[in-house]
């Protein structure tokens, strides 16, 4: 309900009860704060349970993502994971790559530098280096996943403190969204994949509430203007943008959302254009707009000097040529656009979305007869509507296909939209009863409540039915054999491809249980000349899938003929591990 609605409202109810203007603005204050701390605690009750979950899922964690390992590799690098063909590498050798060594921790400088040769820029990469240096020579998921229970933690408040700016102060209906949201497999996957994207949606969060909250503020201004309390100090013509509550906050903001990932651009930019279309039509003041462009400028001048790479990585670099050119390629609009559509549907609202936009529909319809007669609209809605859509559309061009591994990549928009969607059926419904002219006995928060449970128990079944992404269960079973081999003392062989050295890194968590381990290209057909593996009566072989496998297999044989079976004892991403014996 609008200020306006609320004012008329307490209006009548005053008068009927009789009561002063004092006695009635205390005892509303009181009722209302009463009840926001009502809500306040059960949002911390539902806040703790969903970080219990997290929890939870952490530490069914049992395997990484090769993009995981990278972010090991890339921030605790000593001297690169260089293979050498034809010869053994130590386990401390191959395992130091992975860890920050004593006296090699805090190297911020060598983090930015390993990060300018790959395709990311460097914030989540210096905070996870921080965490790493104060445990040298450990190695452990547990560095990665604290860092996102933090920041899943703060967004679910961060994006109470913007559902209750976006619906007016709405206790009822930031709680369905928090209450949904916070336990939808997306969000689960974003804690448990050990990337930058859980915080990079603390910081679209953060950019959102500042844009939000300048259009909260004119509200206010608004609110009390009709009843002759405008605060002093406070232009109320021009509407001039506070430079320490808002430009400040947002310049540091855009800065590091920016140097954590480039996503954070794309939300950023279609947020700045629909704000700025806001101040125009707000007091067609200009000045608003180029004091606004003039600040973030300046933060992405700021992160340019931090980080030179940056556009080179954007346009230039393998992920940037690879992004531009799926954007200007319009042949995969549709595809593309529908492989994020389904992922949406299934990880947030568990493949039932289509009955909530029948809802929707109805409700919208019912509500374009209420805002077209009463002339009612909500700027901060159509803002984050405006951000939130270009972001999916732009982040849908661009993104990698990978299966469901890509709903990382939308996730820090997914609050937003449930956010927007739940919201708006609320409104669309509560207008119907305005229409109708029964205003106690509206039914958009009972939709929306029961939408909100509904939706919740389908996340829930999601969450314990598989839906969580980068958990790797099978990683446990594939860890235990190495264990069992490598007490046994068996030696291993992993033929590469020399090509994608760096696929090597996926078994890292098998690696490392082994003492050495032998790299052999698999361009080399000739058997493998050492003593060690000729006169093994098992061994252990990592076999790269891009190899012609029969004839590298028979290369085994040949190194050792005493050799005579083998099996496939499972199937990893980028090689299969055979066991050969006698």
């Amino acid at each position: 309900m609008e200020d306006a609605d609320w004012k008329v409202k307490e209006y009548g109810e005053k008068k009927e009860r009789g009561l002063s203007g004092a006695d009635w603005t205390m005892e509303k204050t009181g009722t209302r704060k009463k009840e926001n701390r009502i809500y306040l605690f059960l949002f911390l009750l539902v806040w703790c349970i969903q970080m219990l979950t997290a929890v939870y899922f952490c530490c069914q964690k049992q395997g990484f993502h090769e993009d995981e390992y990278y972010t090991y590799y890339s921030t605790a690098r000593t001297y690169g994971l260089m293979i050498e063909d034809g010869a053994w590498m130590e386990r401390e050798a191959y395992f130091d790559e992975f860890v920050v060594l004593e006296g090699e921790g805090f190297q911020y400088g060598l983090v930015r530098l390993v990060q300018s040769w790959d395709v990311h820029p460097p914030v989540y990469y210096w905070l996870f280096h921080t965490v790493c240096s104060f445990f040298p020579g450990q190695f452990s998921k547990w560095f990665g996943l604290g860092i996102n229970l933090a920041a899943f933690g703060l967004s679910m408040f961060l994006l109470r403190c913007l559902s209750l700016k976006v619906t007016g102060h709405n206790e009822k209906l930031s709680l369905f969204v928090c209450f949904f949201y916070g336990f939808t497999p997306a969000a689960m996957s974003s804690v448990v994949f050990i990337r930058m994207y859980a915080l990079l949606t603390v910081f679209v969060y953060l950019c959102a509430i500042l844009h939000v909250s300048v259009i909260e503020n004119d509200r206010i201004l608004v609110k009390q203007q009709f009843e002759g309390e405008c605060k002093e100090g406070r232009d109320s013509q021009t509407g001039k943008l506070s430079f320490g509550k808002f430009l400040l906050p947002l310049m540091a903001v855009t800065y590091l959302g920016f140097l954590t990932q480039y996503y954070y651009f794309i939300f950023w930019f279609f947020m700045a254009f629909a704000f700025c279309v806001y101040l125009l039509w707000r007091d067609r003041n200009l000045w608003n707009c180029i004091r606004y462009g003039i600040s973030q400028a300046i933060a992405f001048v700021l992160a340019y000097l931090t980080y030179p790479s940056c556009l080179g990585q954007m346009f230039r670099g393998q992920r940037g040529a690879q992004a531009t050119s799926n954007f200007f390629d319009f042949s995969n609009t549709l595809t593309r656009i529908s492989f994020f559509w389904e992922l949406l549907d299934e990880y947030v609202f568990g493949k039932t979305l289509l009955l909530l936009l029948v809802l929707l529909i109805i409700a919208a319809v019912f509500a374009g007869f209420t805002v077209r007669k009463r002339k009612k609209y909500n700027a901060a809605y159509g803002l984050l509507f405006f951000a939130v859509t270009g972001y999916f559309l732009a982040v849908s061009k661009t993104a990698l296909l990978l299966g469901n591994t890509s709903v990382r990549y939308q996730t820090p928009i997914y609050g937003i939209v449930v956010l927007l969607l739940f919201g708006a059926i609320w409104g669309g419904w509560n207008c119907c009863c305005e229409l109708r002219g029964d205003k106690k006995n509206c039914i958009g928060e009972k939709i929306v409540l029961a939408a909100a449970i509904l939706y919740m128990l389908a996340g829930l079944a999601g969450l314990f039915s598989g839906r969580v992404v980068f958990l790797y269960p099978e990683a446990a079973e594939r860890v235990s054999f190495a264990r069992e081999k490598a007490a046994a003392g068996v030696p291993v062989v992993c033929l590469y491809d020399a090509g994608q050295s760096w696929c090597v890194w996926d078994c890292a968590d098998e690696f490392f249980e082994y003492d050495r381990i032998y790299f052999a290209s698999q361009n080399d057909t000739e058997p493998i000349l050492d003593a060690v593996i000729a006169d093994s009566g098992e061994l252990i072989v990592y076999l790269s899938n891009t190899a012609e496998k029969q004839e590298q297999l028979e290369r085994i044989r040949n190194s050792n003929p005493n050799l005579t079976a083998y099996e496939l004892r499972y199937q990893e991403k980028y090689c299969d591990v055979y066991y050969f014996h006698e």
